[in-house]
C-alpha cells in the first residue's frame, strides 16, 4: 500500500482502530508513523471507552502525522 492510499482508510466511527498495520511504536518511536498515536494509545486502545477513542481520534486528525493523513 503506498503513502496515500493510507489517507482513504475508513475513520472514527467507521473505523474502531486507527491502526494501519505499520507501527513503529514498537521500534521506539513516541508517536506511530503510520497512525499518528502515542505508545500508550496505541497500547491500550482496546481499554478505551468510545468517548477516549473518539477523543484520540480527533488528536490525530488534528495533528496530521503519520502515513493515515498523509496525501
Amino acid at each position: 500500500m503506498s503513502k496515500s492510499e493510507y489517507t482513504n482508510l475508513p475513520v472514527w466511527p467507521e473505523a474502531d482502530t486507527p491502526c494501519v498495520g505499520f507501527c513503529s511504536t514498537n521500534l521506539g518511536d513516541n508517536i506511530c508513523m503510520g497512525c499518528g498515536r502515542t505508545l500508550d494509545e496505541v497500547d491500550g486502545w482496546l481499554f478505551k471507552s468510545d468517548e477516549e477513542k473518539e477523543a484520540v481520534w480527533t488528536r490525530i486528525r488534528q495533528a496530521g502525522v503519520g502515513y493515515r493523513w498523509e496525501s
